[in-house]
């Protein structure tokens, strides 16, 4: 009965050491979700892990510690990821200690039809190796990674005005199809202020080919915003800006049809919805007593 005993308290002290450390519980809301928008993750696991985040599609965000002692971010597929199932999976110090299955689908945002300048379709020489250079420089703000937050309060938008070209419709140009359009549209006449949306760094300011004189700002744990078509800048990039400060002015630069400015959210690379982006900031900044 002893050795029996015995053989029962070892078998038990080998499970329990072979049991995972990080018991955890990954909720992501919603868990069907249009390309493009972002979701809420709420990760509670016992432990200090000094390092937590969350990957979709191969996009990782860093994870912040909220007033109910759980993990929040969020998690966005791209505009143009495949539909169907997808796979949240949570992390902590590195490994992989939750998941959860979502179902990605295409929403219909309609179509816009533009006519602008044949330049800015069958692009010269000289034209390309400058789009090829803009390109380069924004590609590699938008593949960079700050895990520390520089935003403390909600997202809001930079302009109060009516959004004249919906997130994620459908683009044609000159009769051509385009990439569908990563950002939203804001009425503004030229020269109107236009403020950061949050706290963050200007990361680059540029005149680029396409966008104009573009400014994109980081603001930590993944997120970066973009402000195109500018008339005028007025920061400099590694410069520290607070919600609502001054970066620049509405115009008309690069391919546009008219003045406005151009507003576009980047999430771990994917493209969002900024609407559904400053909505969702407000229940982050609650979540994490901002």
């Amino acid at each position: 009965m002893r050795r029996s005993w015995s053989a029962f308290l070892c078998a038990l002290l080998i499970l329990i050491l072979a049991a995972p450390s990080w018991a955890a519980s990954l909720q992501v809301e919603p868990k069907r979700l249009a390309l493009g928008q972002p979701a809420l993750v709420r990760l509670c696991l016992p432990g200090r892990p000094k390092v937590v985040r969350a990957e979709l599609n191969g996009r990782e965000i860093a994870l912040a510690k909220g007033t109910d002692g759980c993990w929040y971010g969020a998690v966005a597929p791209d505009l143009q990821d495949k539909t169907g199932g997808a796979v949240v999976r949570a992390k902590a110090d590195g490994k992989q200690v939750a998941a959860a299955r979502i179902k990605l689908f295409r929403r219909d945002r309609g179509a816009r039809r533009l006519k602008v300048d044949p330049k800015y379709l069958k692009l010269s020489p000289e034209a390309l190796k400058r789009y090829q250079r803009d390109r380069k420089k924004m590609l590699a703000v938008f593949g960079s990674f700050t895990p520390q937050s520089q935003w403390h309060t909600a997202f809001k938008m930079p302009l109060d005005s009516k959004v004249v070209s919906l997130f994620g419709r459908r683009s044609f140009i000159n009769g051509k199809e385009r990439s569908p359009h990563g950002g939203i549209d804001l009425r503004g006449a030229s020269g109107t202020p236009v403020p950061a949306a949050a706290d963050g760094t200007v990361a680059l300011v540029i005149d680029a080919y396409f966008s104009g004189n573009t400014i994109l700002i980081d603001h930590g744990r993944g997120v970066i915003t973009r402000y195109l078509h500018l008339s005028q800048t007025v920061v400099k990039p590694g410069q520290k800006v607070k919600k609502g400060e001054i970066i620049g002015k509405v115009g008309a630069t690069g391919r546009v049809t008219g003045p406005h400015l151009d507003f576009g959210v980047k999430l771990a690379g994917a493209r969002v919805d900024p609407q559904d982006w400053v909505a969702l900031s407000r229940v982050l900044s609650q979540r994490l007593g901002d």
